[in-house]
């Protein structure tokens, strides 16, 4: 037995060889078994047992037409690879003319799709059903090259009895596969067609060549779908960036995406994106739906993530999907020290202290509620906490980012539908956010990027107390505390009228601000602690020691993802510390980047208040000639807390010299 993809090497060995074929397909349908002579092709000799399997009649004539003729336009119309396929055979067209050959495109079922050639063969195979529209697979018309390529995944020849059906035996075909030249998925099938008499060798590579001439033009479009994709994300950023959003292609793999989506689903790497098992349950739902079908959700329960899903379209073709972030809950601490502590919000700065007991006073108004501030400075748990300590403690507390929903999306999310709304909706309707609500509190996070035409159904409901769901007429009476948050400047969105004034003031009766992390002076070693320890219990490790130059490193960093980059962070450091003690080689690549940029440049990293000690005891150190003990009782510091701050703002050499 021999492997091969060509059924021979020259027409001078053609008469014999295809009495040679003759005789080994009889002697296989008669005798299921191979002849002795055993020189049948392992290529072929596999196509054949799978056709057995398939229950294929090998004495069927003609291939079937499993296709109507509009879905089949429909399909062309929507085939990129027919587009880029249809010039190239035409220009080979051109050159077979006279061959008896027909040239002829195969979708990645094995259905035809285009064909091309002389008048009389295109009538001589219609006998056998060699048509568009016709289904060429295995399963459907036995071995023949357009079917076996496709199943066995390579270019083949397949010569005279080869086929596995008798009615295709006097025909030679040649296919090759066409590659997505990206994903590497087979698109579809070049194939030329011909009586067997006229077989020829070098016609295998001349669909060779054709498919990769196609793959070079389809490489040129699939550049192409990777700039739309990329445009698509910077799109949506620039729209809203709040919105966390990770773009994929048709084949699920991550393209574009921003990187707080790898701390939502807790991975350290893209290629780790499908491995949560409730998310890769999605994925057979968007390999086989409708991808135009209307927008749908997912929720991960383990990380509570919801996802608003959205197939992305270029000439008229899928290409991809959209998935936005929204985090349903984001920690749910606890602490019983309440002189440090409102439920988790850890802080002993004077900062924080105020903004406690003005949340303390505020939880037992029942009036709306804005809460600013910084990106990740705790705003929900701020309004969990206000709403834990309200009177409406035992009805629900709803959170809803306002800046993760598609903009069409959000109106059933916040008011619900009915039955039958929409397409891809809930097929038995759903309540919104409000009617969920009822009798409780509703944050409405980020609610500096709800669309404007949304903002009047917003007062409306505030207004009149009441929601109507889509697709009915019936009002549902709500009561409802609403609590807003935003790291937006409300007032300039005022003023640019990207947001309604009325609105504004309805949602701000009381403002509650939250300080960035680094004006809490004190709290980075408290928060440190608190976090440590939930998370490791979270991971099922223990309590790690946190290293004195890993402190003083987070005393002097920015942390422009404030708490929210903190907890991360440390999530991080506990994951993948070294001895239970977590050094600065702990830490994730982005804070070992920032903590070599601040070794380089030490006097910048210093806060006011270090800058401003540093220069007081330079200047002591001056006016006392190094005299330690007397720098020392002038700052109202012990001794060997002089030594640290000298050793800390490398005073050394400085000391030195004044003794």
């Amino acid at each position: 037995m021999v492997r091969s993809k060509l059924a021979l090497y020259s027409t001078s060995e053609l008469p014999h060889k295809m009495k040679e074929l003759e005789n080994n397909w009889e002697h296989f349908m008669v005798e299921n078994d191979i002849p002795e002579t055993n020189t049948i092709r392992s290529e072929v000799l596999e196509s054949w047992k799978r056709c057995q399997n398939y229950g294929v009649d090998p004495l069927q004539k003609q291939a079937p037409v499993m296709i109507s003729e509009d879905k089949l336009m429909e399909e062309i119309n929507q085939s990129t690879l027919y587009d880029v396929s249809k010039p190239v055979i035409e220009d080979l067209y051109k050159q077979i003319i006279g061959t008896n050959h027909l040239i002829t495109l195969g979708d990645n079922e094995g259905k035809i799709i285009y064909l091309k050639g002389d008048y009389q063969t295109l009538d001589q195979a219609q006998q056998m059903n060699f048509v568009i529209g016709a289904d060429w697979s295995e399963k459907a018309a036995g071995s023949n090259a357009i079917g076996t390529s496709i199943a066995a995944e390579m270019p083949i020849q397949i010569l005279s009895s080869e086929h596995y059906c008798q009615g295709v035996h006097p025909w030679v075909c040649s296919s090759a596969p066409i590659r997505d030249p990206r994903t590497k998925k087979i698109l579809g099938i070049i194939d030329l067609t011909g009586p067997s008499a006229t077989a020829q060798p070098h016609s295998l590579s001349v669909v060779q060549n054709i498919s990769n001439i196609i793959e070079q033009s389809l490489f040129m479009n699939s550049y192409q779908i990777f700039e739309y994709l990329q445009n698509k994300y910077d799109e949506l950023k620039n729209k809203n960036n709040a919105v966390h959003i990770v773009i994929l292609d048709e084949m699920l793999n991550v393209v574009h995406a921003d990187s707080e989506c790898l701390n939502l689903l807790q991975i350290h790497h893209w290629k780790s994106f499908w491995d949560n098992e409730e998310l890769k349950q999605l994925k057979p739902s968007l390999l086989s739906r409708n991808p135009h079908e209307h927008e749908w959700e997912w929720e991960i329960s383990s990380l509570q993530l919801k996802i608003f899903i959205r197939s992305i379209s270029f000439n008229s073709e899928h290409i991809g999907f959209v998935f936005c972030f929204e985090k349903l809950y984001q920690y749910h601490p606890s602490d019983s020290n309440k002189q440090i502590a409102l439920k988790g919000v850890i802080g002993q700065s004077k900062a924080m202290k105020d903004v406690i007991q003005r949340a303390q006073v505020i939880a037992k108004a029942n009036v709306p509620v804005l809460i600013t501030g910084e990106s990740g400075t705790g705003k929900e748990i701020f309004a969990h906490n206000i709403h834990q300590k309200s009177q409406r403690n035992k009805a629900p507390f709803i959170a809803i980012n306002c800046g993760a929903i598609p903009k069409n999306l959000i109106t059933s999310e916040l008011f619900g539908y009915e039955r039958g709304a929409f397409t891809g909706g809930d097929p038995q309707g759903k309540k919104g956010k409000f009617e969920e609500a009822n009798g409780g509190t509703l944050l409405l996070d980020e609610i500096g990027e709800m669309p404007l035409d949304l903002q009047v159904h917003l007062l409306r409901v505030l207004q009149e107390k009441e929601v109507v769901p889509i697709g009915s007429s019936k009002p549902i009476p709500i009561d409802v505390r609403i609590i807003a948050a935003t790291n937006k400047n409300l007032q300039k969105l005022v003023q640019d009228g990207l947001f309604r004034s009325d609105l504004y003031y309805r949602l701000n009766v009381v403002e509650l601000y939250l300080p960035p992390l680094q004006e809490r002076e004190g709290d980075i070693p408290l928060l440190c602690h608190y976090f440590t320890k939930e998370l490791a219990k979270t991971h099922k490790k223990q309590v790690p020691t946190i290293d004195k130059n890993v402190l003083t490193f987070f005393n002097k960093y920015e942390w422009p993802g404030n708490i929210r980059e903190l907890m991360n962070v440390l999530e991080y450091a506990i994951l993948f510390n070294d001895d239970n003690h977590i050094k600065i080689e702990s830490l994730p690549k982005s804070l070992l980047d920032k903590y070599d940029q601040l070794s380089h440049c030490s006097e910048y990293s210093y806060t006011m208040l270090e800058k401003n000690e540093k220069e007081e005891i330079i200047q002591l150190i001056q006016e006392t000639n190094g005299n330690l003990s007397e720098v020392a009782r002038r700052c109202k510091i012990a001794r060997t807390t002089l030594y640290r701050r000298i050793e800390k703002y490398n005073l050394g050499e400085m000391l030195k010299n004044n003794l």
